[in-house]
Formats: C-alpha cells, structure tokens, sequence
C-alpha cells in the first residue's frame, strides 16, 4: 500500500479544501420583518366592548392590510392573553386566507398579562429553531409583560445539498405604556433585561427586536439601555438613525405610528390625537446595520404603512391619504390607533461549488481543543468517512450511523483531511478547523 499520495490527488485535494471551483451564485433573498400593535384583540374592557372594537370584523382588517404589506414575519402586540384561541385564529381568519397556506405560528408565551405578543412567519422561507420568554428583571422581578424571544432559520434552496445558512433571534415586546416616573422605571426595567438576556445567552449573529416600545423620545433611559449599553457590540441600531424627541414633533412625521384617529376615538376604546407619537419599531443589531453576517438592513426601507407625512395631529383619512389604496386606509383606520411598521432586509443565501452539487452535505464543527463534531444530512447515512494526512495516512474512519457524531482528536498537529465517500457521488472533503 502507497504511504504518499500521487500528486494529482493531492493537488486535488488541496484545492477542494481552498474551495477553486466555479460557484454557484443565488442573488440575496429578501424578507420583510412588519410589527403591528393589534388594539385590544379580543380582550374586552369597559372602555373598549365589543360594540366598539369588533373582533370579527378586525380579522377581515388585519387580512386586508397584510396581503396589501406582504411581509414574511409578522410581530403582534395586543393579543388576548387568556388563553391560545386568538393567537390561533389570527393564523386561520386573517393569514393562512383566500388559498394562502404559507403562514405559520409559534407558540404563544404568556406571563399572566391579558395582553401578549404572537408572532407568524412564512414557512416557505422560514424554520423555527427555539422559542423563549423573558419574563423577569435583573434583580428577578416581573415584568409586566414577557418579552418573546423566537430563533428561526432561513430555508435556503440549496439546504439538502449544504447544512449551512442564516440563522436570527426576533425578540417581540409590548413595554409598559404611560408617563409616569413609575411607567417610565417599568420600561427601562423590560429593556435592561432584554439587553442581559442577550449578554448572557448564545444569541446569534443576527437580532432583532420589534413591537410597541412606548417611548415618546430616544433619550428615555429604556430606549438607551438598547442603543448604548455598556457592552457596546451588543447594541441595537435604529434603521434610519433618528433620535429625538418624537412626540408631537413635526420633524419626525413620516416616523409616527400613533393614533390613526383624531376625535373619533369610539367612546375611549382608541386613543386620539393623530399621528404624533412614533412607538412601534424595528431594531437590530450592528451585524444587521453593516451586513457582515449574511442579514442587511435595506437603507430606506423603514415603512410605517399609510404614513404619508401629510397628516402629522389628524387622522390617516383625513384630508386624503393616497399612500396605500382605499381599502386598506380603511382596514389600517378601523383595525387600530396603531400603524403598522415594517423593516425590509436582504438574506444572503449559500454559495456553493457545481462539484458540491454532487457531494453529500457536510459540516464540521468544533476544534482541537474542545472536540469535533461532524453533521450531515440524512443522505450521508450508512457512507463510509476517513481522516487522512497530507501523506494519505489513514488516522481513523468509520461509517456514518447518525446525522451528528464526534470525533477523534487526531494526534497529528498538521492538516487533517475529512472525507465522505459514498458510493455514485463525488466525495465530500473538508480540512478540520
């Protein structure tokens, strides 16, 4: 038996590691991220009854202004949270409609408020990996309401031939409302553990956060604890960068959010005032801002759906609002005092070799130090794999018995090889890391 490869094995060999091979290129894909404060949806108060916040007909609203904004993961506060119902019926009477089928939900968290988050996605481009709730401060007290934190995954097209792609954490909040020195503590509070949930756990590359945040003004301590905290890199960016003073300013008025309504409030169940507050948001993180992993926030997309800026203090329909059709300024109107909001953002998606095409995916993970761990897809099953040196020495081999399965540390301080080789297919090679 040869101990040293020929030279064109190796020659070959080396350049599969360094990856010389023509590309196969996917243009980014591109989703939208929409944030939506629902209004009391079925939760009944005195203020807010039935008689003037039907929840039948808001389905039909909120069906309307998402086919007309099309996003791909939908945020929503103000969701009833005594039990699972209207979190369902969101996905069967306003999403999953008129033959639509790519909407799913994920499990709806409660910490005991009457008012929580529920978020959907489209399961065609997305995958849920884990769900979690905030429901406690630094110093172990409750919240007033749970902070949602949802991991997905992007479905690449090119998956079952590469286990690799983009992965991201949305965290859904609705802060405590109000004006008061205590409402304002309350929401520093929520932010403050958000941001040591993230300094504490294996957040991705990639985070967002997306709901109603409460905040008239940037320099509120909540909304710096997100953009300044003392762990820089850590940050949330606000996608255009407009700090300030929001409320009732008329600088800010393509940026306002609240209320859809001027005087017509149905008897207090809507606030008021027109559109001069700016509470719902999309942020994300520094990776985002800069697209260095694989997410990019697409500059100017940043959309509160039919803010015109022609309507700063007066409702959305009145004097005319031509931003979207007329069927939705209804829907928007009628649905909440909330507008809408939604940030677009560009996925960068696998780029492989044609050779990789016919090769069985594979993805080392780990190092010399901690320990390897190899994934493969369920095609790689019962494949006969092998470490070698550049020599061609044999370290180890065995056969594939599960999808994920460890290593031998090789003894060897050199390049190790990888290599799959199943029968009819090119094999799949990788250096250790």
């Amino acid at each position: 038996m040869h101990t040293r490869l020929k030279r064109w094995q190796l020659l070959w060999l080396l350049a599969l590691v360094a990856g010389n091979f023509s590309l196969w290129g996917q243009a980014p894909e591109r989703i939208r991220i929409m944030t939506y404060n629902l209004l009391n949806y079925r939760n009944t108060t005195s203020y807010c009854p039935t008689s003037s916040n039907n929840p039948v007909q808001k389905e039909g609203y909120l069906a309307t202004i998402v086919d007309y904004a099309q996003p791909d993961l939908l945020v929503c506060n103000e969701i009833n949270g005594d039990n699972t119902t209207p979190h369902g019926r969101i996905l069967t009477y306003c999403l999953n409609v008129n033959g639509e089928t790519r909407w799913e939900k994920t499990d709806f968290f409660s910490n005991g408020s009457s008012l929580m988050n529920g978020i959907y996605y489209d399961q065609n481009k997305l995958g849920l990996l884990d769900q979690d709730i905030i429901t406690k401060d630094v110093n172990n007290q409750n919240l007033v309401r749970g902070i949602d934190v949802k991991r997905f995954y992007y479905k690449d097209s090119l998956l079952s031939i590469h286990p690799d792609t983009v992965v991201f954490t949305v965290f859904a909040a609705h802060l405590k409302a109000g004006s008061t020195a205590s409402d304002i503590a309350d929401r520093a509070r929520e932010t403050a553990a958000l941001m040591a949930y993230i300094q504490s756990h294996n957040v991705d590359d990639n985070y967002y956060l997306a709901g109603d945040l409460n905040m008239p003004k940037s320099q509120e301590t909540g909304f710096q604890n997100l953009l300044n905290p003392s762990t820089t890199s850590l940050r949330f960016n606000d996608p255009e960068n407009q700090p300030g003073n929001w409320n009732n300013n008329y600088t800010f008025r393509y940026l306002h959010t609240q209320s859809t309504r001027d005087g017509a409030t149905n008897n207090g169940c809507f606030s008021g005032g027109g559109m001069d507050d700016r509470y719902d948001h999309v942020l994300f993180n520094d990776n985002v801002a800069s697209g260095t992993a694989k997410m990019a926030y697409v500059a100017g997309s940043l959309t509160p759906v039919g803010n015109d800026g022609l309507h700063f203090n007066s409702s959305i329909n009145s004097p005319a609002n031509n931003s979207v059709p007329a069927n939705v300024l209804t829907a928007l109107y009628e649905m909440s005092d909330h507008l809408p909001v939604y940030v677009d953002i560009d996925v960068e998606r696998l780029q492989i070799s044609v050779e990789e095409t016919h090769a069985l995916p594979l993805q080392i993970r780990g190092n010399r130090q901690d320990g390897y761990w190899v994934e493969v897809s369920q095609a790689a099953m019962g494949a006969p794999w092998r470490c070698v040196d550049l020599l061609g020495r044999t370290l180890f081999s065995g056969q594939v018995e599960s999808l994920r399965f460890p290593l031998p540390l090789p003894a060897t301080t050199g390049m190790v090889l990888f290599t799959l080789q199943p029968q009819h297919r090119l094999p799949s090679t990788q250096k250790l890391p």
